[in-house]
């Protein structure tokens, strides 16, 4: 455990440490060296540093309040240890999760479940970026690092975040069906949350016109609007979702984390609304036709827009979290699968830079 840096100035440094990855990500943008293979050469090794030495600050931070949940998850742990609990492999149908906390439990040590949930949770987006980016991955991982969720997902919402990565990570397995979906059936065994983006996903692998997806978004913003709460109630007093976390997320009847404020959410709307922007600026305009792009674009849109039909609940951070893991891949993609522009490395350059604005502010200035 790391234990010599205070605990209260523990998130600070990995801002910290975010902010300097953003000044070299825009220094090597802006001076046009993006792509040189000398550059490409010397990324790849900051890359693999940076990764073990967020795995290792993450999974090996001091357990307290500080990270949220962590505290819970630790409780839980010292139960299972301790034989106070039984082992319930299908406790709330987290079936994986329930497994590795078990073995951990009875095996190792909480400091070390906490190090391989980390793993997992950077680990898994790590190899998926480096399937779709190969050597050109760590300019995108700066650009999930510097999203002001990644810290708490990793250290706070645990589970859908090792889920999340372990569902982006089944994504690239597109043209081979058999991984996707036992890397799939992995990712709902640790968070059954992701079920949205899956069938979001299976909707998009079949249905595939961007404009029919696009419109729904925007018609679930003035559905909610005009309805307001009223069926995100119905969806949580219904029998439709028999899910007892749903329903607290839904009424705030729940003990996890929740938004400053409750209401219309005019701020993180606009923020959905940015990467929509893109993806609809490259398939409709500059007519990219990359069908794994255009996937999760569909994906992207569908599952923001259940967040927007239930965007006045206390928790319904955790809907948006499920669309907000895609914002990434949608922003950036494009821009290193094909070229568009001469100056290229310098649109990348503002696209990192903007990016993290909305973190600067959060962390830096409010």
């Amino acid at each position: 455990m790391i234990d010599y840096i205070p605990t209260y100035l523990y998130t600070d440094y990995f801002n910290y440490l975010v902010f300097a990855l953003i000044i070299v990500a825009a220094f090597e943008c802006f001076s046009g060296r993006l792509f040189k293979p000398e550059v490409r050469a010397v990324n790849n090794i900051i890359g693999f540093i940076v990764i073990i030495a967020v795995i290792l600050y993450m999974g090996l931070r001091p357990i307290s309040y500080v990270f949220g949940d962590t505290v819970n998850y630790a409780y839980s742990f010292y139960r299972l240890q301790m034989n106070i609990d039984q082992f319930q492999i299908l406790k709330d149908g987290e079936w994986f999760f329930n497994t590795i906390m078990f073995w951990f439990a009875k095996y190792s040590n909480v400091h070390f479940f906490f190090l391989f949930c980390a793993t997992t949770y950077v680990g898994a987006l790590w190899w998926a970026f480096k399937r779709i980016f190969r050597e050109d991955y760590l300019i995108p991982f700066i650009v999930v690092m510097a999203m002001f969720t990644f810290w708490s997902y990793g250290v706070n919402g645990i589970r859908n975040g090792m889920a999340a990565s372990i569902i982006i990570l089944a994504l690239t397995f597109r043209r081979n069906i058999t991984i996707m979906v036992i890397l799939s059936i992995l990712g709902l065994g640790i968070h059954k949350s992701l079920y949205l983006l899956l069938i979001a996903a299976g909707i998009a692998f079949f249905i595939k016109d961007s404009k029919i997806y696009f419109w729904i978004w925007v018609g679930c913003i003035l559905l909610s609007l005009i309805v307001g709460n009223s069926v995100a109630n119905i969806l949580a007093g219904s029998n439709l979702i028999e899910d007892d976390r749903f329903a607290g997320y839904i009424s705030g009847n729940n003990s996890e984390d929740v938004f400053s404020y409750t209401g219309f959410r005019w701020d993180f709307l606009l923020y959905s609304a940015i990467p929509v922007a893109v993806g609809y600026y490259f398939i409709f305009e500059e007519k990219y036709t990359d069908k794994f792009y255009i996937w999760l674009f569909n994906i992207y849109l569908m599952t923001n827009a259940f967040w927007v039909i239930v965007i006045r609940a206390s928790f319904s951070n955790r809907f948006a979290q499920i669309s907000w893991f895609l914002i990434p891949l949608i922003l950036i993609y494009p821009l290193f699968m094909k070229k568009f522009w001469s100056d290229q490395p310098i649109k990348i350059g503002y696209t990192v830079v903007i990016s993290y604005l909305y973190t600067f502010y959060l962390v830096f200035v409010s």
